[in-house]
Parts: structure tokens; C-alpha cells; sequence
């Protein structure tokens, strides 16, 4: 497909400006409001921080499962081409690697909103599969592949599934309206359904609520993390929810502790996919 045409198909499906001019600090890690509101970078004019600016990397690194960290980029793997983010775009002269281009800094309480949409190149080991990506936060400790972390899956029809990497582990709670349509009120609301201690977090994969993305257009994916309760949006709608997040006690083996802040990441996995919008808002 033509490039020219590529950036041209399909109009975006949100109407808030891009910002890519807003730069946050790799040493400035946004904190819980109200208390750590001084620390933020000035928002746009709709309350967006742009995390990626347009023209580098700035602010990130890429890590690949063999090749280690920063690698990525030198092999064209991870390129800015007009103001875009372009996963997986190059020519493999040698085999592909999964990894995944990262924040320096860590974040909480923010709701993250990216904006992607798929290439048409796929890479050995996954020619035939499904076009694979997906939407890492709360990436905490060493970098591997894969780290602990959540993951809003990105790969077709299958975009809002939770996996819980890492040893991460979660309560999968229910939809607003029981499955239907919901609103960014009741998910900001501190009104959520108490759960009984009884019901335990798990590891599991889990499976969102609705197929609403689309294959050949810019889709935009939204994470709502709040404290150590996180949901899924997909082209607007709530597709999945969890609460009770965890990871692995670092200090206490067999044990888990909340899991509540960490860095912002994208995946690389063996196939092409643009991303055009990656921001992030604190929540008031």
C-alpha cells in the first residue's frame, strides 16, 4: 500500500488534537493526584500528555528477548516516520525477536490512551497467526521477555484480553450494565462491587467483552489505572476490568504484594502495526 494513502485511510476515531509536541522528562515519573500534580508536565488543552513526541525516541528504550536492550532501533525494527511510531516496518535481514519499546519513567493513577493501527508485514515465527501486539503497564522489575507487568492484548480480535505476566495475577470483575455499553463515570467512580476476600486473584488469561476493533483502521485502545484496579476500552467501550492486582513479593518468595505503578510499554511481536497517539491522563 502506497505510504501516502496508508496515513490517509480512515478518519481518526477520537477528536482530541495529537500532541506530539509535549515531551515528558525521563526523570519526572507522574505521581497520584492531587498530591503530585506540580510534578506533571503541562497537559494539552484537553488534559493528554503525549509520551511519544513525533520525532525520536525520547523518553523510551526497546528491549529485545535475545539482543537485549536498544537494539531495536538499529535494526529498524522500532522507527519515527511522519510523526509515527512504526513497529516491525523493516526488511528482517535476520530472524525477527519479540520485545518491546518502553518508558523510563513510571506511572499511577493515569489513564492511558494509545492509537494504533496494523501494517500488513508478518515475521517467522508468526506468519500464518493472528497480527500480534499489545499494550504493556505496571511493568515493573528486570526487563525480559516477558516482564512482570499487565498486558491489554492487541492482536485481531482478540484486543481488551487481560494477560497477567510476570506471575501477575487478578480478580476479573463485571462489566457495567452486565455487558452492555458503559461510561468512564462508573469506572472512575469509587463505587465498585467490594469483593468478598474469599474470591482469590489468578494468573489466568482474561477475555474481554466484545469484539470492537477494526481491521483496516486506526483503533484506539484506553487503560484506566487506579491504584490496583485497572479496565480496558476498546473504540470507546468497556471491554474488561480487574481488580486486586499483584505481583510476586521480590523480598518474600511465594508471597504477593500490590501492584499499583510502573512503566508504560509497547509490544514487538513479529508483526507490522503504527501507532500515531500514545498519551496519558492523570486522574482527577
Amino acid at each position: 500500500m502506497n505510504r501516502r494513502n496508508f496515513f490517509r485511510f480512515g478518519a481518526p476515531v477520537v477528536a482530541a488534537p495529537l500532541l506530539f509536541n509535549r515531551e515528558i522528562s525521563a526523570q519526572q515519573p507522574v505521581a497520584s493526584l492531587p498530591a503530585g500534580r506540580s510534578s506533571l508536565p503541562p497537559p494539552g488543552v484537553d488534559g493528554w500528555i503525549s509520551l511519544f513526541n513525533g520525532r525520536n525516541l525520547d523518553g523510551w528504550y526497546t528491549f529485545l528477548q535475545n539482543s537485549g536492550k536498544d537494539i531495536a532501533q538499529a535494526r529498524g525494527m522500532v522507527t519515527v516516520e511522519e510523526g509515527l511510531l512504526h513497529i516491525m516496518g523493516n526488511q528482517a535481514a535476520q530472524a525477527a525477536e519479540a520485545g518491546y519499546i518502553a518508558t523510563n519513567a513510571a506511572y499511577e493513577n493515569v489513564r492511558i490512551r494509545v492509537e494504533y493501527k496494523w501494517g500488513i508485514k508478518r515475521f517467522a515465527p508468526r506468519l500464518e497467526n493472528k497480527r500480534d501486539n499489545g499494550l504493556l503497564y505496571y511493568l515493573v522489575g528486570n526487563d525480559v521477555v516477558w516482564p512482570t507487568c499487565l498486558e491489554c492484548q492487541i492482536q485481531e480480535t482478540d484486543v481488551g484480553d487481560y494477560f497477567m505476566l510476570g506471575g501477575t495475577r487478578a480478580v476479573q470483575g463485571s462489566l457495567p450494565g452486565n455487558g452492555g455499553a458503559g461510561y468512564l463515570a462508573l469506572i472512575n467512580s469509587a463505587n465498585r462491587v467490594v469483593l468478598p476476600a474469599a474470591v482469590q486473584p489468578t494468573s489466568d488469561r482474561k477475555l474481554k467483552d466484545g469484539d470492537f476493533e477494526k481491521l483496516d483502521d486506526w483503533n484506539v485502545v484506553e487503560v484506566i489505572c487506579q491504584g490496583d484496579r485497572s479496565t480496558h476500552l476498546v473504540n470507546g467501550r468497556i471491554v474488561n476490568l480487574v481488580s486486586r492486582i499483584q505481583q510476586p513479593d521480590p523480598q518474600n518468595a511465594g508471597q504477593f504484594i500490590p501492584l499499583t505503578r510502573g512503566k508504560v510499554a509497547i509490544e514487538i511481536e513479529y508483526a507490522e502495526c503504527w501507532y500515531r497517539r500514545i498519551e496519558i491522563k492523570p486522574l482527577a
